[in-house]
C-alpha cells in the first residue's frame, strides 16, 4: 500500500506554471536574461466592490527568499524533458531582485500597481504564478472582510471559516488577511500558533447532543466548570430560548459567571432580543450574544437595522471564500525590459488588455490615486515603497501594524466607495507623463483597460 501524500511541500519552487519553465529554458539557452520589471495589477474591481485592501506582501517576500530548487525538483524536471544544463542553472538560482510594494492594509483601486518586481528575467518570470496566487487570495479576503467589519459597526467579527475554505493552508492565509482587514481574530488555531492572531471558540452542537435532549443544562454546567470565564455556550441545538434558560440555570448552579452565548440559526434578530431580555431579567446584563450562521455584510446590516442586540459575529463561508466575489483578477505584466543597459518601457496592446508602459509609482492625493512614472513629480504621497533590495527583504511590519494601518485607511474611505450596495469605484487616474507615454507607444482607453 502506498503512503498518502500531503499537499504541503518542502520546496515551493515548482509552484509555477509549466510555460514559465519552458520559456525560462529558452531564455537561458539563448542568454536572454537581462533585467526586467513586472507589476502586479488588478484590472477590474470585483462586482459589488468599491475598493481593495492589499494583503499578502509578507508571504510574497517569504516566497522570494525561499526560491530554490531541490534535488527532487531538478530530477523531476529532467525526467519530463528539461535539459541537464538548464537544471544545473536552476540548482544555483536564487532571487536577487528588488521589490516595491504598497503596504499591507492599504486601500487601493483597480488599475493600480500593487507590487513591482525588478530582477533578471528568469528569476522574475518563475515567481509569477506563486506571487499572483498569494496576492489575489489574500487581497480578495481582506477586501471582503473590510466590508463585513464595516457592517458590524464596531462589534467584533471573528473568522469562523476554516472548514469552508479551499484547503487547510488557505485557512491560515484567510485568518491572516481577515485580521489585517479588521477581524478581531479567528477560530483557526494554527493562526494563533504561527502568526499570533487572537483565537476564540465556542462549542459545537454535537457537544450538547452528547448529553441528550433532556440534559442540555448538564452539558452547559460541565463546560462552564471546565472553562470558567471563557465559555461561550451554543444555545440553539434544540430550542434557542430554552437553551438560554438552561445557560442561566447552569451558571447559577455552578456559580460560574456566564460570559456569552452563540445563536447559530433561526430568526436571529428576534431570538437575540428575547435572549437579551432574559439575561437582563436574570441579572446578567454582561452576557455577550454572538451570532453566526451564513452571515455576511448584508445579513449583518439587516440584523443591526432590526435592532438585534448582538455583540459579536462569527463569519465563516461568506468571508473565507469571499463568496460573492471569489476570484480577483490580478495580473503580472511586463512593463519594462533592459535595452542598452537601461530599462525601457514596453506595452501590451491586446484588445481590452492594454498595459501601462514603464516603471510606475502610485501617488495618493486628496481626490484619489494617480498612477504615474517612477520619479515623476506628482503632488501626492508615493505608495510603492522598496521592501526588498538585491533579494534581501527590509524590515517587515508586524501583523498588528498592518492591522492598525488598515483601520486608519478604512476610516478615510469616502461614503461613495464604502457603501455596501452599488459602491462607486475607488478613483484612479493616470498622470500626464503616463498618458503621454501611452499615446506615444500607441495605446488608448481608460484605466479599466489597464
Amino acid at each position: 500500500m502506498s503512503e498518502p501524500r500531503a499537499l504541503t511541500c518542502e520546496s515551493y519552487a515548482l509552484f509555477c506554471d509549466e510555460y514559465e519553465l519552458t520559456m525560462a529554458q529558452s531564455f537561458w539557452r539563448h542568454r536572454q536574461n537581462g533585467r526586467v520589471c513586472f507589476e502586479v495589477t488588478v484590472r477590474h474591481l470585483p462586482p459589488g466592490r468599491g475598493y481593495l485592501v492589499v494583503a499578502g506582501l509578507e508571504q510574497v517576500l517569504a516566497q522570494l527568499c525561499g526560491l530554490r530548487f531541490s534535488d527532487a525538483d531538478l530530477a523531476y524536471l529532467e525526467r519530463i524533458g528539461f535539459e541537464p544544463g538548464f537544471t544545473a542553472f536552476l540548482r544555483g538560482l536564487r532571487f536577487t531582485g528588488d521589490v516595491h510594494a504598497i503596504a499591507e492594509g492599504t486601500v487601493a483601486g483597480a488599475g493600480t500597481p500593487l507590487l513591482r518586481v525588478t530582477a533578471p528575467r528568469i528569476e522574475a518570470m518563475l515567481v509569477e504564478s506563486a506571487l499572483l496566487a498569494i496576492v489575489n487570495h489574500q487581497t480578495s479576503i481582506a477586501s471582503k472582510t473590510a466590508r463585513v467589519v464595516a457592517a458590524a459597526r464596531g462589534r467584533d467579527v471573528w473568522d469562523f471559516s476554516l472548514r469552508r475554505v479551499h484547503g487547510p493552508e488557505a485557512g491560515l492565509a484567510v485568518a491572516r488577511a481577515a485580521y489585517i482587514a479588521g477581524a478581531a481574530g479567528t477560530a483557526t488555531e494554527v493562526a494563533g500558533q504561527r502568526l499570533g492572531i487572537p483565537t476564540s471558540g465556542t462549542m459545537a452542537h454535537h457537544f450538547v447532543m452528547a448529553f441528550g435532549p433532556d440534559r442540555e443544562q448538564q452539558g452547559f454546567e460541565q463546560f462552564l466548570r471546565d472553562y470558567p470565564g471563557r465559555a461561550t455556550l451554543l444555545v440553539d441545538t434544540y430550542d434557542t430560548l430554552r437553551g438560554v434558560d438552561h445557560a442561566i440555570a447552569a451558571s447559577r448552579s455552578t456559580g460560574v459567571a456566564l460570559t456569552g452565548v452563540r445563536i447559530d440559526s433561526g430568526d436571529i434578530a428576534s431570538l437575540a432580543k428575547a435572549a437579551r431580555a432574559r439575561f437582563d431579567a436574570a441579572g446578567m446584563p454582561g452576557v455577550r450574544i454572538l451570532a453566526s450562521g451564513d452571515l455576511d455584510e448584508h445579513r449583518i446590516t439587516e440584523l443591526l437595522d432590526a435592532g438585534a442586540p448582538v455583540d459579536a459575529f462569527g463569519v465563516g463561508t461568506m468571508l473565507g471564500t469571499s463568496y460573492d466575489a471569489p476570484a480577483l483578477g490580478g495580473v503580472f505584466k511586463l512593463v519594462a525590459q533592459e535595452e542598452d543597459g537601461a530599462l525601457q518601457p514596453v506595452m501590451k496592446r491586446s484588445a481590452g488588455k492594454l498595459t501601462d508602459p514603464g516603471v510606475h509609482q502610485v501617488f495618493r492625493t486628496a481626490d484619489g490615486d494617480v498612477v504615474g512614472m517612477d520619479g515623476e513629480g506628482v503632488d501626492g504621497e508615493p505608495l510603492l515603497r522598496q521592501v526588498m533590495r538585491g533579494g534581501v527583504p527590509g524590515d517587515i511590519p508586524s501583523l498588528d501594524a498592518g492591522r492598525l494601518h488598515c483601520a486608519a485607511q478604512r476610516a478615510r474611505i469616502p461614503d461613495a466607495q464604502a457603501r455596501l450596495i452599488d459602491p462607486a469605484p475607488w478613483p484612479v487616474r493616470r498622470s500626464p507623463q503616463l498618458e503621454a507615454l501611452r499615446d506615444r507607444l500607441g495605446g488608448d482607453g481608460d484605466r479599466r483597460d489597464a
